[in-house]
Formats: C-alpha cells, sequence, structure tokens
C-alpha cells in the first residue's frame, strides 16, 4: 500500500484538524472500530464521523500529552542513539482512502530504512496497563498506522507517571493488518457512508445517551428480540448477586481468621490489609432541616433517563 499526504497539520485550526478527522478513520479511532477499545465502541465513532458537529473532546492529559511530545521525541533519540524527524502531515491511504494517520515522527535506522515512531503518556493509574507491554488499544492504532504509511516497524515510547520513560519496538502484523483494513472497510462502507448506525455494546452508554437525551412520553411495543435481551440481563443480574454473595462470605471469612491483625500474608504470597481507619462525611439530612436556603442555593439540577425492568403480572385464574 502507500500513502498521500492530505493536509499540512500545521497549517491548520485546531476546529480544521478536528473537521478533517471526520472525513475517515485514524489510528485513534481504529480499537473502537475493531470494538477493542475499554471506553469508546463502533457506535462513538460512528456518530463522531455522521454528526454535523464537531465533537472536541480535548482535556488535560491531551493537551500536556502534546506539550511533552517533543520532549519526548528529543529523549527516545537520546536513549535509541537514532534520528528521527517530524512528519507534520495528515496522510491517508491510497488503496483505502477512509484509513487516516498522523505520526509523532520517522526513525532513521542505521541500515537506512525507516520506521514510525508514536509517542505516549500515562499517569500512574495507567501504569499497570503498561506492565505487560503495549496495551491492546494501542497495539491497533501502532498497526493502523503501519498500514497507512506501510512501514515495517514502528516505536512506541511512553512516559509513565511523569518519571518512567522507556519505549519498545512493535513490528507490522500482517494478519493484524488485514483484520483492521476488513473492519474499517465494513465500519466504513456499511455504516458511516450508509447512515447506518452499528449495533450499541457494552461501550455504548455515552453514545446512547447522546442520541436519546430524553423521553417522548409515548409507548411503543417492542421487537422479539426484546425479550431474549431482557432474559440476558436477568440472568446476569442473577449470577451478579451470586458473585457478590459469594465473595462477601470469602471476606468475612478471611476478616474472621486475620482477628486485630492489621496486615496479613498468604502462603501464596498474598498481602491482606484490614486496616483502621476514619472519615468525615456530611450530614445533609442535618443540613437540609437547619439550612434550607443553603441546600437549595447550592443544588443543581440534572436530567437522565432511568432505565428499569419490570416483570409481567402473572394471570388470575378464574
Amino acid at each position: 500500500m502507500s500513502k498521500t499526504a492530505i493536509a499540512r497539520i500545521e497549517s491548520l485550526t485546531h476546529e480544521e484538524w478536528l473537521k478533517l478527522r471526520q472525513k475517515g478513520i485514524g489510528g485513534s479511532d481504529a480499537a473502537a472500530v475493531c470494538g477493542l477499545n475499554r471506553w469508546r465502541g463502533p457506535l462513538d465513532i460512528y456518530l463522531d464521523k455522521t454528526t454535523d458537529t464537531i465533537a472536541d473532546n480535548d482535556n488535560e492529559a491531551m493537551y500536556w500529552g502534546r506539550v511533552m511530545e517533543p520532549v519526548l521525541r528529543d529523549e527516545f533519540t537520546k536513549r535509541s542513539g537514532l534520528n528521527v524527524e517530524t512528519v507534520p502531515f495528515m496522510f491517508c491511504c491510497k488503496e483505502y482512502p477512509f484509513m487516516l494517520a498522523n505520526i509523532d515522527g520517522i526513525v532513521h535506522e542505521a541500515d537506512g530504512t525507516v520506521s514510525l515512531l508514536e509517542i505516549k503518556t500515562a499517569n500512574n493509574f495507567a501504569a499497570k496497563d503498561w506492565e505487560n507491554g503495549l496495551p491492546q488499544e494501542y497495539y491497533i492504532q501502532i498497526q493502523h498506522y503501519l498500514a497507512v504509511c506501510d512501514l515495517p516497524k514502528a516505536y512506541v515510547a511512553v512516559l509513565i507517571g511523569g518519571n518512567q520513560f522507556r519505549y519498545e519496538a512493535v513490528p507490522r502484523d500482517e494478519e493484524t493488518i488485514k483484520t483492521i483494513i476488513a473492519m474499517e472497510a465494513n465500519f466504513w462502507n456499511n455504516h458511516v457512508l450508509t447512515k447506518t448506525a452499528p449495533q450499541a455494546d457494552a461501550t455504548s452508554d455515552n453514545a446512547i445517551a447522546s442520541m436519546y437525551p430524553e423521553s417522548n412520553g409515548t409507548s411503543i411495543i417492542l421487537p422479539d428480540e426484546a425479550d431474549q435481551l431482557i432474559a440476558n440481563i436477568e440472568d446476569c443480574k442473577n449470577l451478579e448477586e451470586q458473585l457478590k454473595t459469594a465473595k462477601a462470605e470469602a471476606e468475612n471469612r478471611l476478616k474472621a481468621i486475620m482477628k486485630d491483625a492489621e496486615c496479613g500474608k498468604s502462603p501464596a504470597g498474598y498481602s491482606v490489609r484490614w486496616k483502621s481507619s476514619s472519615t468525615s462525611r456530611l450530614d445533609t439530612t442535618k443540613l437540609k432541616a437547619d439550612h434550607p436556603d443553603i441546600v437549595a442555593k447550592y443544588t443543581k439540577a440534572t436530567s437522565y433517563r432511568r432505565f428499569s425492568i419490570t416483570a409481567p403480572k402473572a394471570n388470575k385464574e378464574d
């Protein structure tokens, strides 16, 4: 495959860049389109690509990621000994023009070949995601970029918790790339272009709430599949209750074994802590009774839709 530059990033405003991203599937979209993102799914990406509103999900973490990018690029050069060239362009794949890539750099290898560089930052809470290598969302992103840019290898440099820097090489994975291309092509051609929303999944909470923020007061007859979905929900609720009970029993038996001890070590090496602690909580009931005016002043109304299922009433025999 081959790529072509469709825009020089430096010449675009932030809004223009966001609008350009709507014209295809970027690396950060790839895992969600493939159903392998823990926080977003195909329905979220579908809404991003088909809405007239430009979604700007920028936040502090993303901002500092951009600020740290040149610093981490330089650090990668120092530690790897490899020269890195910045690439201020957005590319698309000529064979599959809906596949987009906005990469952090090109690495010049000692043998004259080039590789791709992707730079990441992660806070301490995300450190565990990197314990066994690249998180799957980023692995899919890298393979998407390698497909678009037609390169054999990528380096991923990451700063974890603000003070742990490391990098690793990620080779091109042809089988994964074939799957990514097939799934992205299906998504783009059969959903985005036809304006046909993909099926909701476990990550679709925000997308569904965005699509249907308020009820209209009407009542409908649900299709046949609704009964199977309800049965699935009820089965999961029963299983959750069983697991909750089993968990509570195991915890209480372990506490009974520990007695007054604060810490314990199991034969297999697990550490158990049952530590005394105290906390201060606001007595909202008393506050409402003593200072209703203050409560009213600082109470904010929110709107949401409450989801519930009620079993059918049993038929009474005559």
